[in-house]
């Protein structure tokens, strides 16, 4: 028997981050990351899933709390995979 689970967003939720916008720790330090998926709590808290772009963390993969997120910063782009690269949206054109 296959089983297939489907999770489906009601399209009048908002979320504070966006599918594969760019984060970072709010309190930590640097930590640029990219949100891949995202669930609320029963509680409807949100918790995000992200892979860090940092050059060095021995742990790429975390679940994260929402509200200990924030839009990615200049520190966190300084230690970002992406800085310079055709994907940094900081590159002038």
């Amino acid at each position: 028997m296959n089983a297939h689970a489907t999770v489906t967003e009601q399209p009048t939720e908002t979320w504070q981050f966006e599918l594969d916008a760019l984060v970072t720790h709010r309190d930590m330090p640097p930590m640029p990351s990219i949100v891949l998926s995202r669930v609320r709590t029963s509680k409807g808290q949100e918790v995000y899933g992200v892979r860090s772009l940092a050059f060095e963390d021995p742990n790429r993969d975390r679940l994260i709390m929402g509200e200990v997120l924030k839009p990615i910063d200049d520190v966190a782009w300084d230690v970002c995979l992406l800085a310079g690269t055709s994907l940094d949206p900081r590159a002038t054109a």
